[in-house]
């Protein structure tokens, strides 16, 4: 009996020596690891990789990222530097992507400019969302459409102008022109009467759009009074798609 316990004890002893000798040993690995990781340079970033800017430089972005060559990979919160580059107004969507060991990659996604705004002696350039990208003074002239008759206020950079405007319309406007490629054949809008807004073409041709209702039909059926103008090379003045139900056409009698 007595050399019985004596045998279990000493299993007992050994078990737990086992154990206590595994548990340093998974400590000594972990601070192996650490060491690596954090203690050398094997981490650290050496290149950053910035793509997809087009109006911003790769040092504005990497401003903003707080990324910094040297840095080590793992302490880069992904979260917070993602959030600091959103902050720029050009910045649609950021992803950071951390390629072992020691990259980081950077990947825009730009907002584009679509329209211009005349504001207080300025032009406000606007993307397809409403928001403000930049401000700059009036000089020459502009390709992008010039838009009249929204009530702005203390406009800043990276503000959405739509934000202080009443109903979805003006947004669906814009986003919905740029989708049908319908923006960058406008000249001039103006939505200062709300019950029709006027458009102004760049080959001259007027458009009594209507009321901003339904905006999704009316311009894939301004799209395709275009094309049919263009097929049959009508020579025409006036649209007028605020008369009913059927658009107008005004022929240009020369």
């Amino acid at each position: 009996m007595k050399n019985s316990r004596r045998y279990q004890k000493r299993k007992k002893r050994e078990k737990r020596r086992k154990r206590i000798l595994n548990l340093l040993l998974l400590l000594f690995i972990i601070a192996l690891i650490y060491l690596f990781v954090f203690k050398t340079d094997f981490f650290n970033i050496k290149n950053i990789e910035i793509k997809g800017n087009k109006n911003l430089s790769d040092d504005q972005i990497l401003k903003a990222s707080i990324c910094m060559n040297g840095e080590n990979i793992f302490k880069i919160n992904n979260k917070y530097c993602e959030e600091n580059i959103n902050k720029l107004a050009y910045v649609k969507s950021v992803k950071i992507i951390r390629k072992l060991p020691s990259t980081i990659k950077i990947q825009i996604v730009e907002r584009e400019e679509i329209a211009i705004i005349p504001y207080i002696g300025a032009f406000v350039y606007i993307d397809e969302e409403g928001y403000v990208l930049r401000m700059e003074e009036r000089k020459g002239d502009t390709e992008l459409p010039q838009v009249f008759g929204l009530e702005l206020i203390n406009l800043q950079i990276g503000d959405c102008i739509f934000d202080s405007v009443e109903g979805s319309g003006n947004l669906d406007f814009f986003t919905l022109g740029k989708e049908a490629k319908l923006l960058e054949q406008m000249k001039y809008i103006n939505f200062s009467d709300k019950k029709n807004t006027m458009i102004e073409l760049n080959n001259g041709i007027k458009v009594a759009f209507g009321p901003l209702d339904n905006v999704k039909y009316k311009l894939s059926f301004l799209s395709k009074i275009l094309k049919d103008i263009e097929e049959k090379k009508l020579v025409v003045k006036q649209i007028l798609m605020n008369k009913g139900e059927n658009p107008i056409i005004v022929m240009d009698d020369i």
